[in-house]
């Protein structure tokens, strides 16, 4: 019977290419949406900023609300958690508690705010990526790390240290004077130094370095730190060091972050390009099934239509309708063996074109630059 179909196949190709045609155009579709979800799902975003800091404390980025529903005489209890975009500040007192604790052999405090340098022709410090630049405080810049290349570190208010990209693309050097916008008032600085990531350049941003004093007031949130980067001592177990921070900050609003769990940290407001990436990969995947299956079976049904006399000769001869039904099924799995493996195989590559910067699922991923100003 197997035999038969191939040959029908190849006799009726035109028959059959709108077929195979719908087929690989909904299972491309199909697969494309269904990376999307899975990128959404079970993606991690990469840290950048945090990456020599295996364990990083934060506040909870979510809004949580619980709800009491009684119904037929039951209780029901649901809790909600929705991410926030805007970064949560914790209180600096909860440097000290980190510092206190044993195995920790540095507790770093940060604050990140926007900061470009704006070039003499009036734009700020954005590349032709889109990325954005930050400030801090040059103390956090162990924690990437950052080293200087050239030039020394920000003494004074009015002097700071930018990342080599930064500097290469805008033409700075130590002795430059470059003009800042950030929170505040725009602001003319000297560049002390260069400084460079130890994996060369960040990916998804640039980074200026200011003095404690100076990162404070452009951060706008005084006695306040936004993420607190710990370094273990030497020979500490990072599991253990992260369960005894956890019990040492039991009761307050700080979180213990470890692994692919500080990535949300550095980048909050990725964890709503998360759920955007769920929901769009689930309602377009889904949408496009429906659609694709109606219309696969309509190009069938067609097919079928055009073939009555050749079915009524098999009829003829003795073909039995199980027969008929064989033949058939055997067409389309053909077909859609054919033009679901190619389909597949199409939107499985869009994995290296169409999946966010922030968020990555595996090594073969390669960023495209959609959140992250929170990609697979």
């Amino acid at each position: 019977m197997m035999r038969y179909a191939l040959q029908t196949v190849r006799a009726r190709k035109g028959g059959f290419a709108g077929a195979f045609l719908a087929l690989f155009c909904a299972a491309a579709l199909v697969t494309a949406c269904g990376v999307l979800l899975e990128t959404g799902l079970r993606g991690e975003i990469a840290t950048e900023r945090y990456a020599a800091a295996p364990i990083v404390v934060a506040a909870d980025q979510n809004v949580h609300q619980t709800t009491v529903k009684e119904t037929k005489g039951k209780t029901k209890v649901k809790n909600k958690a929705k991410p926030l975009a805007e970064r949560v500040w914790l209180p600096d007192t909860t440097v000290e508690t980190v510092r206190r604790t044993p195995g920790v052999r540095a507790a770093v405090p940060e604050v990140t705010f926007p900061a470009y340098a704006v070039s003499r022709s009036g734009g700020n410090s954005k590349d032709q990526n889109g990325r954005p630049s930050y400030g801090h405080d040059w103390a956090s810049a162990a924690l990437t790390p950052f080293t200087l290349t050239e030039g020394r570190a920000p003494q004074t208010d009015g002097e700071l240290v930018i990342d080599r990209e930064l500097a290469a693309r805008a033409g700075l050097k130590p002795g430059s004077s470059v003009t800042v916008q950030s929170t505040q008032a725009p602001r003319t600085y000297r560049v002390t130094g260069i400084a460079a990531a130890r994996d060369g350049h960040l990916r998804q941003q640039s980074s200026l370095f200011f003095t404690t004093t100076e990162a404070g007031r452009l951060a706008g949130h005084p006695g306040r730190v936004g993420a607190i980067g710990i370094l273990p001592a030497p020979g500490a177990d990072t599991g253990a060091l992260a369960a005894n921070l956890a019990a040492a900050l039991d009761g307050t609003k700080a979180q213990v972050h470890t692994g692919a769990d500080r990535g949300p940290v550095e980048f909050p407001d990725a964890a709503k390009a998360r759920i955007k990436l769920v929901s769009m990969g689930g309602a377009i995947g889904g949408t496009s099934l429906l659609v694709a299956m109606l219309v696969v079976v309509g190009t069938f049904a067609l097919t079928i239509q055009q073939r009555y006399r050749e079915i009524a000769l098999l009829r003829a001869i003795a073909a039995t309708p199980k027969q008929i039904r064989q033949l058939i099924g055997r067409e389309a799995l053909l077909v859609g063996l054919a033009a679901g493996t190619l389909g597949s195989s199409r939107g499985c590559w869009s994995r290296t074109g169409c999946t966010p910067s922030l968020l990555t699922s595996g090594p073969s991923l390669t960023p495209c630059g959609l959140p992250g100003a929170p990609s697979r």
